[in-house]
């Protein structure tokens, strides 16, 4: 008699995809999902409407035909022709709110990552029961930094990604009062690092603290200082270039940022032109104060990147160096 072996067929394992977040990423995500959501729904409107804003300024600057129109007129352009003019006043507002939202979503970055993401943890002690379950404490910062890295990394860029290329959409003289270097912190990789240094001072804040809101008021102060900070040494992160004339040069209307304008003695001492006084003309200045020539110290449109990528590298190392410390200040907290 041949015996027949009958087996019970198992049901197959289910494979698990290899990008879906697991362990405490995937708890983190569970904790802060509601929140998540609002915020991938309001970045999803806000890429939208930064695209259409620029399809919208090139295809009406195209319309005007206001590339030939102002083609090598300066800021003069927008005085004598009032298509120009008209706009600069119809896109002004758009792009003057959407740069500031660009420029302030790091900060809020930050400010996340210190209140409602690290600090309430450690405000309720629900991070000691984390810790009693095999997760050390270097894994639970890790993964609780690693929601907003990647939120920056996508969100942000893709925003400064598209609001740059709304400012690069027509020449700089129609662009509504909005020079480079006062916009200096919505384009290229300046809000994508801003938000990085964000969110390493808003993890060092709330293990410092370990309250909501003292966390958040020092993420705000020290976001706050490295960017006055940067901001007050970013004239001198690149050679100035620098003009020198016999008759007083005007300030150019082609995007330049003029840092300083006056005279140069004999000697070869500088002097502003804020000792010439008020009503005095140029030649008697010169005279007066035994100078020969004006000089006048700008960044040309072309810095604008070099000096951005600059600041950004810094941004990035201050980044780096705060979550070094928020690692090194972890330890603190070991029991």
């Amino acid at each position: 008699m041949t015996a027949i072996l009958s087996s019970t067929p198992t049901a197959p394992t289910p494979r698990r995809s290899r990008f879906r977040p697991r362990g405490f990423v995937w708890l983190v995500l569970r904790q802060h999902r509601a929140t998540l959501i609002v915020l991938l729904l309001l970045l999803v409107a806000e890429l939208f409407q930064l695209g259409l804003l620029g399809f919208l300024l090139r295809k009406d600057a195209d319309v005007r035909a206001l590339r030939d129109l102002c083609a090598g007129g300066g800021y003069e352009c927008v005085e004598r022709w009032s298509p120009a003019a008209d706009f600069r006043a119809g896109y002004g507002d758009a792009l003057h709110f959407n740069g500031l939202l660009v420029q302030y979503v790091p900060l809020l970055a930050g400010l996340f990552t210190a209140g409602p993401m690290v600090a309430r943890e450690l405000e309720s002690g629900t991070w000691r029961l984390a810790w009693t379950q095999s997760v050390p404490p270097s894994r639970w910062l890790a993964a609780k930094l690693a929601v907003p890295v990647v939120l920056v990394l996508v969100g942000v860029s893709l925003m400064a990604a598209l609001y740059t290329w709304c400012w690069t959409a027509v020449p700089t003289e129609l662009l509504p009062g909005q020079r480079w270097y006062d916009s200096f912190g919505m384009l290229g990789p300046m809000p994508v690092a801003d938000a990085l240094c964000g969110v390493a001072l808003g993890a060092l804040a709330a293990l410092m603290t370990r309250r909501t809101v003292p966390a958040m008021v020092l993420t705000l102060v020290a976001y706050g200082t490295v960017r006055s900070a940067l901001g007050f040494v970013r004239p001198y992160l690149w050679p100035r270039t620098r003009t020198v004339s016999l008759g007083m040069p005007g300030y150019p209307n082609d995007g330049t940022w003029v840092l300083e304008r006056g005279m140069l003695t004999r000697s070869g001492e500088r002097l502003s032109e804020d000792v010439c006084g008020v009503g005095v003309s140029p030649e008697r200045c010169l005279a007066t104060h035994n100078a020969d020539r004006w000089y006048l110290d700008h960044h040309p449109p072309a810095d604008h990147w070099p000096l951005a990528w600059l600041e950004a590298g810094i941004l990035v190392a201050l980044a780096a160096l705060a979550a070094w410390a928020a690692a090194r200040w972890m330890r603190r907290l070991v029991p």
